[in-house]
């Protein structure tokens, strides 16, 4: 029987990165830990709180990530402009959790499907707010500003996932199919946007990113 909590979350973690959300059963857990599934049990109340385990903890990957990109520019954030340290924070914030959820298989899917937080992400949207607040956007605009960023991070890497997956599937994996330019017929604004292929995941995160701190940076501004 597995000793510790840690070591069953650990072996899930890792059936996750390897077979998928889908895959992930108590059934495999046990084989892997190479005990009986009741065995699970003395840790876990069922198969619910493991997934909400496994969340928070790529929650926490994303605040350790964070802390570090805190500490790092410690003395920058001091001695630069409040308001604009504290927006590119929360960008790199922003960035941190799509690092996290993109380093393990189906990782923003198994975030996104728990509706009862756990303590990491508690404690991540607390210190957004915060942040927020400290760069001079007011309550309760720092925490909406705070849920359109996590959702905004979600979305974007559930869309990465479910094509990387897909793709995945695939026995011999080829190049994204193109889109029929019939299809853009009387569309020529998504036609141009679309000329030279539809952009990069870098490139496409990075803008929408952008769109949202920059409205941040219109917030703060209004109310000096």
């Amino acid at each position: 029987m597995p000793t510790r909590r840690t070591d069953v979350i650990d072996a899930a973690m890792n059936l996750l990165d390897e077979a998928g959300l889908d895959e992930l059963s108590t059934r495999r857990l046990a084989e892997r830990l190479g005990v009986r599934v009741g065995a699970l049990y003395w840790h876990l109340k069922d198969k619910d709180e493991l997934l909400a385990e496994l969340a928070d903890r790529i929650v926490g990957e994303c605040l350790a990530a964070a802390d570090g990109e805190r500490g790092n520019g410690a003395a920058a954030v001091e001695g630069g402009d409040r308001t604009e340290s504290g927006i590119e924070r929360l960008a790199a914030t922003a960035r941190a959790l799509r690092r996290a959820m993109l380093g393990h298989r189906d990782g923003a899917r198994l975030v996104a499907g728990h509706a009862v937080p756990g303590p990491n992400s508690l404690l991540l949207a607390d210190r957004m707010i915060r942040t927020a607040r400290e760069a001079g956007v007011p309550l309760p605009l720092a925490a909406y500003a705070t849920d359109t960023l996590i959702s905004y991070v979600t979305g974007f890497v559930l869309q990465e996932q479910r094509i990387a997956d897909r793709t995945a599937r695939e026995p011999e994996p080829g190049p994204a199919p193109a889109l029929d330019p019939a299809r853009l017929a009387g569309l020529p604004d998504l036609a141009e946007m679309l000329a030279d292929g539809p952009p990069d995941d870098e490139t496409a995160f990075t803008a929408g990113l952008g769109l949202i701190t920059a409205g941040l940076r219109r917030t703060t501004s209004a109310g000096e």
